[in-house]
């Protein structure tokens, strides 16, 4: 269930990547307490500003265990041992060190959520005994001392076995997930959420490659404003009463090697993803070393890169399926070599010359202190009919 998105919020100059930014964690959790103990008021991690609460009878209803103990968890990192969660309804909530990391802090709320910033939460997790789709469980995103207090549930939502988002709870938005994944099998889940003016975009990803992908994500889509400042552990449901957790990390930035921000989520292609549009290389000028990547495409399309100093948000330009993410003069890399096959990967990707860059009056040489914005238009099919499609765009602050 992945909805067409609606463009985000234009015009505004959000977390500029260079060539040396890199995700840097700033809270984790590897459950080091002693084995068959609640870890209720235990002070362990990084980056909390409390020890952990566990609610329920006697505080007990969270436990550290390790695989010398049934069930055993596949994912459990062998650092420690994991979090398990032996009563349904109950939790553990851990609140996060809020002013170590002011470039995070919204200052109207004093939560993280600052537009501009990028956050990625990461966690293992499995729901044992699973079965029967009635319940849920997952990482929230809280808001502690608030009427309505969850923001984000990143896992499994009420009434569903695959895994997702549910946004605000039980009184926002529907829960969203990947079709096609078990939620009753063991998973690494990796999110990143980058706050934007009004809605968030969130992007997740099941079990990838590296700790930080830049590859076309399994889900993504956007949020309501998001802001937090501690996380519940939680389950509940007829599933079973046994979900564990393990290596929980927040993280902050992009991950290295990238460059750019992206902004305008693409509309959905054939292969029922969104196209993703990235830049690998560094954003310096004189280097003169930037690829674009385009992922998550139907396989075997053509298409190619477009260019502009402006952005925008055109739906279904020409007939297209798509949402064109840049406005003004356009340009179009369509040069000898230029026009790509997505191939049986479904990606295509373009090494640019920043001293030759296409605009409708001719190639002209990027410089610093200039922005551009990039995307990719492809080829694809709908219901047998021959159509077209755009990825989201990237913006690129040269230096």
């Amino acid at each position: 269930m992945q909805r067409n998105l609606t463009p985000f919020s234009l015009g505004v100059v959000l977390l500029a990547a260079t060539a040396t930014a890199q995700v840097t964690p700033v809270c984790t959790e590897t459950f080091e307490y002693p084995i068959g103990a609640t870890f209720h008021a235990l002070p362990g991690g990084t980056g909390w500003s409390n020890n952990w609460y566990v609610d329920g009878a006697g505080n007990a209803a969270y436990l550290t265990q390790d695989n010398t103990v049934a069930p055993n968890f596949v994912l459990s990192d062998g650092v420690g041992g994991h979090a398990v969660q032996q009563a349904t309804w109950n939790s553990a909530y851990r609140q996060i060190d809020l002013a170590a990391h002011p470039d995070l802090l919204d200052p109207a709320t004093n939560m993280w959520g600052r537009d501009g910033a990028t956050l990625w939460v990461s966690f293992s997790i499995e729901k044992y005994a699973g079965g029967t789709t009635e319940g849920y469980c997952g990482l929230s995103l809280w808001k502690a001392g608030q009427s309505l207090p969850e923001a984000l549930l990143l896992g499994s939502g009420w009434d569903q076995d695959e895994w997702g988002i549910d946004d605000e709870g039980a009184t926002g938005r529907p829960p969203e997930f990947v079709t096609g994944s078990n939620a009753s099998q063991p998973a690494r889940l990796v999110y990143r959420i980058d706050c934007l003016p009004g809605d968030e975009r969130v992007q997740m990803w099941i079990d990838p490659a590296t700790p930080y992908p830049t590859g076309g994500a399994d889900l993504d889509t956007t949020i309501v404003d998001l802001k937090f400042n501690e996380i519940r552990l939680s389950a509940g449901g007829n599933f079973g009463d046994v979900v564990m957790f393990d290596d929980i990390e927040f993280g902050k930035g992009v991950a290295a090697g990238s460059v750019g921000t992206n902004y305008c989520a693409a509309n959905v292609n054939s292969t029922g993803a969104a196209g993703s549009i990235g830049g690998i290389g560094t954003a310096i000028v004189s280097s003169n070393n930037l690829r674009l990547e385009a992922s998550s495409l139907p396989s075997s399309s053509f298409g190619f890169f477009l260019t502009s100093t402006s952005q925008g948000a055109v739906a279904n330009p020409g007939g297209s399926q798509g949402i064109l993410c840049i406005g003004g003069a356009i340009g179009r890399y369509v040069g000898p070599g230029e026009i790509l096959n997505s191939g049986s990967s479904g990606t295509f990707s373009l090494q640019l010359d920043l001293t030759r860059t296409p605009t409708p009056t001719g190639l002209v040489s990027i410089q610093a202190g200039e922005t551009w914005n990039f995307t990719a238009w492809h080829r694809d099919a709908v219901g047998g009919n021959t159509t077209s499609n755009f990825t989201d765009g990237l913006e690129v602050v040269f230096l």
